[in-house]
């Protein structure tokens, strides 16, 4: 099947050496409440907006983020209060270098092409250094961290006392987001904010551990 991508024509913006803050809903929503917390707080502008017909309006499967082949998701748009939105992955810059993706899960058919296009959108807004919010499960409240080279590990070790402690999978939009980086030579860090599971409700938000991951990301990047 063939994926159809478009992204709105967007804002020219020029930014200096810009880092991105990549966030998705996930277990415990972590991704997606540190990007909007620093999208309020910052009153960032949005740019852009990428739409695709591999976003759902409502998921077959349950967490949203475990994608599969047989199980597309429902395609739909949103009406409220006589306004309709579709599904969608938005761009926000906060000025002099900084930009926020509010991510969204993709079905299995089109979830590489939409993180690639993600990551495309991002190096063509000259970001230089990508960072992923996200979650991991454990009891212990504490950020660790993953890289795409080892340069990146030893300097969180070295500056922000972080450790590379979470081994496993890391699924759906900001995981593939993290790889596509790799793989088109963009330097990406990811933070992973501990969160107890919830059975049944794995995207419950997660605030303590989002808060914790916010005061650690306040020590890499400049928010004005």
């Amino acid at each position: 099947m063939k994926t159809e991508i478009w992204v709105e024509e967007q804002e020219k913006v020029t930014l200096q050496n810009p880092i991105a803050v990549v966030g998705s809903p996930g277990l415990g929503s972590i991704g997606k409440l540190v990007v909007d917390k620093i999208v309020e707080e910052t009153k960032a502008e949005l740019i852009t907006k990428l739409y695709s017909t591999h976003l759902p309006i409502k998921y077959h499967t349950k967490p949203a983020y475990l994608a599969h082949y047989a199980l597309p998701g429902v395609g739909g748009i949103k009406v409220e209060k006589s306004e309709i939105d579709l599904p969608k992955v938005e761009f926000f810059i906060s000025k002099p270098s900084l930009i926020l993706v509010n991510g969204y899960h993709s079905n299995f058919e089109g979830a590489y092409e939409v993180a690639n296009k993600v990551v495309e959108i991002l190096k063509e807004l000259g970001t230089n250094r990508i960072i992923i919010a996200a979650g991991f499960g454990s009891k212990e409240k504490k950020v660790c961290c993953a890289a795409t080279n080892l340069e990146l590990v030893q300097e969180m070790k070295k500056k922000y006392n972080l450790e590379t402690e979470y081994q496993g999978p890391f699924y759906g939009f900001s995981g593939l987001v993290f790889g596509a980086a790799k793989l088109k030579g963009v330097d990406a860090v990811t933070l992973f904010a501990g969160v107890e599971p919830k059975p049944g409700v794995p995207e419950l938000p997660a605030k303590d551990s989002s808060k914790l991951l916010v005061d650690v990301l306040k020590k890499m990047i400049v928010i004005t």
